[in-house]
């Protein structure tokens, strides 16, 4: 048998070499392949891209709005140039400790005005403790009481003439003087005596009533003011001129007051009865008592009852 020489001999060793070959030839083709690969890729993405685009609103233009390529960069020098800044440190100190001042005011009781706190000067028949529930400032903060708005609650009541109101906020007290009416005439009706301011508004008397007031005696409260309720206030006119009578006339009080003949009294010490009438012209109607006083004396007239209602004085 003839023998095969080893040249020609097969050999498993060399397959390698032949595997490298064939790879050397086929590498170019998998460069090839991969580089088709990747573009369809990059065509897909971009077709996803331009899907993804179509769905964004449109700019008045037609444009679409374009995507950011990168997020953009902070500038924090402005940030840390600030925070270094002593102003601004100061600024801080500033509102903290106004806060804690705030915080300080709006939490202790100290700053809230309570009954001790308050003080009534110059109450005579009129009681603290009405006054205090007048004035409606029970547990205010201090810098709140607004004392023209504390004046004009006590103001309301009719017995107070005036009232002045002091706030010391550093020591929490509120110090109000108050003024008590006066009456100055005394109104007698049927609903009893009242006493009457000089507005003409009639009270119910309250502790001790002053003596030698001017009286006026109107049991139907006649002269009550047009409007008022019977009794409640007397007309202001009919008042003054029973006042400037009383200063002109003295002793001729207690005045008197009806529908028919308005004011009318007795002259003091004599018999005869003056019909006054309402409050206008006082100066006129005592220069014609003065004349019915005169024909009086000298006897040119007679009668008990002088009328000084008119131009000239009738004596009747």
């Amino acid at each position: 048998m003839a023998s095969v020489p080893k040249s020609k001999q097969p050999n498993s060793r060399r397959a390698p070499a032949t595997s490298r070959v064939n790879a050397a030839v086929s590498g170019p083709h998998d460069a090839a392949a991969r580089r088709r690969i990747n573009q369809r890729r990059r065509q897909q993405f971009a077709q996803r891209m331009r899907r993804f685009e179509a769905l964004l609103p449109g700019l008045p233009d037609g444009r679409r709005v374009a995507l950011p390529q990168a997020l953009p960069r902070l500038n924090l020098h402005p940030v840390w140039g600030m925070l270094r800044s002593r102003l601004l440190w100061i600024a801080l100190l500033v509102l903290v400790v106004i806060g804690g001042l705030t915080a300080w005011v709006a939490l202790d009781e100290r700053w809230y005005v309570y009954r001790e706190d308050v003080h009534f000067n110059g109450l005579n028949y009129l009681d603290a403790e009405e006054l205090w529930q007048a004035a409606a400032i029970d547990g205010w903060q201090i810098f709140w009481v607004d004392g023209a708005a504390l004046r004009e609650r006590l103001m309301q009541n009719p017995y107070i003439a005036d009232a002045q109101v002091h706030i010391a906020a550093p020591l929490t007290r509120v110090t109000v003087d108050i003024t008590e009416v006066r009456p100055v005439a005394l109104w007698e009706t049927d609903a009893g005596i009242r006493w009457l301011r000089d507005d003409g508004l009639a009270l119910a008397p309250r502790g001790q009533t002053p003596p030698g007031l001017l009286q006026i005696y109107d049991p139907p409260a006649d002269a009550t003011l047009p409007g008022a309720e019977r009794g409640a206030a007397i007309d202001p006119a009919v008042l003054a001129s029973a006042q400037a009578l009383a200063n002109r006339l003295p002793g001729v009080t207690p005045l008197r007051y009806n529908a028919l003949v308005g004011l009318n009294f007795r002259l003091p010490d004599q018999p005869y009865w003056v019909y006054w009438g309402d409050g206008e012209d006082v100066e006129k109607k005592l220069a014609n008592l003065e004349a019915a006083k005169t024909l009086l004396a000298s006897g040119e007239a007679k009668g008990a009852v002088i009328d000084v209602r008119f131009e000239r004085p009738y004596i009747k």
